[in-house]
């Protein structure tokens, strides 16, 4: 529900703002999210087991103090960036959403999950129906995003907040700040804090080398993309928890192959249903300026299947608390994804962007599927990966030869951008989804079997 109406949030910007306006919330949201992320090495998900041993009031002052610490830290740092939309507001932003967070632990850590799932919906939709209104009553600007977002996060504290503070009583207990939120949470939050720029740089890049126009168009494209994540997302927690509940690594190995498989399986029909809706599709829903989004799903879609398989791996590898594991494979995915997007965007635009944003998501996913096996001490057969890649690149040459004649002398006029690149990413696309396949789910089925 929260992604649905996230997902009505963006046509709205993005037909109201079009794609500069579009570009600098992204850009602003963007500027947001990195920076709670340095709040969240003092408001992880370690407070969740924390809460169990320590004063939850205790845990709730030690977070503010780090968290307040860090906003105000940014602001000479902030202040020195030129062309930051609101960059006066960031700190407040991170501020509001970082103790909405540490809120939602402390009812996860006291099992009052129905609370926290009612105190997460009133961020987007009071966001949405804000910004909706003072779109049709006032005046149609950026500014409206922002008083819309602000309202709805101090309405959220307040509701999280009436939840916890019966939690957060005074018992006449010395406060001394407890260091342990950040010991516990260093290691997972550097992973996360990785896997955030894996997603997010890129949109820094194509701000800084393009323009706010062109990120708004990118922004919308990764955005739909990453929805598709919602599958993997469910299926990893569900993972999660049945390695936590069960013993023996012979069946983590396996339940870990059958969930990536399904997982692959079912991103894979989701993207393809993304990939054939038409250009006029998004034009309408979005605007005529996004026409371009078709293209860049292309050129997206190896790294969406591959983060489909990443994400499974990531999880089991969590619950066997391998977060140096995790950290190092974010790690080189985002020296390698970053490293490209230096060389391409500046020279290729958005599509550029797009293609190292695959490239770095790629690049992580061999190195889950390396680390996984060695930890795992599993031989792997090299075989049938080979024979399959090689069917995998005749099946995509054909299919781009039959496309090519078919768009040429039958659908001249169908497809906006140049019928020369659409076979070369399509076979890009192939050839990705089938080398992501049989790399993982073909291998790994020798080697359970």
């Amino acid at each position: 529900m929260i992604a649905f109406i996230g997902l009505i949030t963006v046509i709205l910007v993005s037909r109201y703002l079009g794609p500069e306006g579009r570009g600098q919330i992204g850009l602003f949201m963007s500027s947001v999210a990195f920076l709670q992320l340095f709040c969240d090495f003092g408001n992880s998900s370690a407070i969740i087991n924390l809460s169990y041993k320590h004063s939850k009031r205790v845990l709730w002052l030690s977070s503010l103090i780090w968290i307040v610490f860090v906003c105000l830290l940014s602001f000479p740092i902030l202040l020195s960036i030129d062309n930051l939309p609101f960059k006066w507001l960031i700190p407040f932003a991170a501020l509001f959403y970082s103790i909405i967070n540490l809120h939602h632990l402390l009812l996860m850590g006291n099992q009052e999950v129905h609370k926290r799932n009612i105190s997460l919906l009133v961020v987007p939709i009071v966001l949405l129906f804000g910004f909706f209104v003072l779109s049709q009553t006032i005046s149609i600007n950026e500014s409206n995003y922002i008083i819309a977002l602000f309202f709805a996060l101090l309405l959220s504290i307040g509701l999280s907040y009436s939840f916890v503070k019966k939690m957060l009583k005074h018992n006449n207990e010395i406060f001394v700040f407890e260091s342990e939120i950040l010991k516990k949470g260093f290691w997972v939050q550097s992973a996360q804090a990785v896997q955030f720029l894996n997603y997010r740089l890129n949109f820094f890049l194509v701000s800084f080398f393009i323009g706010n126009a062109a990120l708004g168009i990118y922004n919308n494209a990764v955005i739909l993309c990453e929805a598709l994540w919602i599958l993997g997302h469910s299926i990893a927690q569900m993972q999660h928890m049945k390695i936590l509940n069960t013993h023996g690594a012979d069946n983590h190995f396996s339940g870990t192959h059958k969930m990536a498989a399904y997982n692959f399986y079912g991103t894979t029909v989701l993207f393809l249903i993304l990939f054939l809706l038409p250009v006029q599709f998004w034009t309408v829903l979005f605007g005529p300026e996004f026409y371009l989004i078709p293209q860049l799903f292309i050129v997206l879609s190896f790294g969406v299947i591959a983060f489909s398989i990443s994400n499974i791996i990531n999880h089991s590898l969590h619950a066997a608390d391998q977060f140096k594991t995790i950290l190092l494979c974010n790690s080189i995915g985002l020296v390698i994804g970053g490293s490209s997007a230096l060389l391409l965007i500046p020279n290729y635009g958005i599509e550029g962007a797009a293609l190292s944003w695959s490239i770095g998501l790629t690049a992580s996913m061999l190195v889950y599927i390396i680390a996984y096996v060695l930890l795992n001490k599993k031989v792997v057969q090299w075989k049938p990966y080979l024979f399959s890649m090689i069917i995998a690149i005749i099946a995509a040459s054909l299919l781009v030869y039959l496309s090519n004649y078919y768009m040429n002398h039958q659908m001249p006029n169908l497809y906006l951008y140049p019928i020369p690149k659409l076979p070369m990413l399509m076979s890009v696309f192939l050839i990705s989804c089938f080398g992501v396949y049989f790399l993982f789910v073909t291998l790994f089925k020798k080697l359970i079997n």
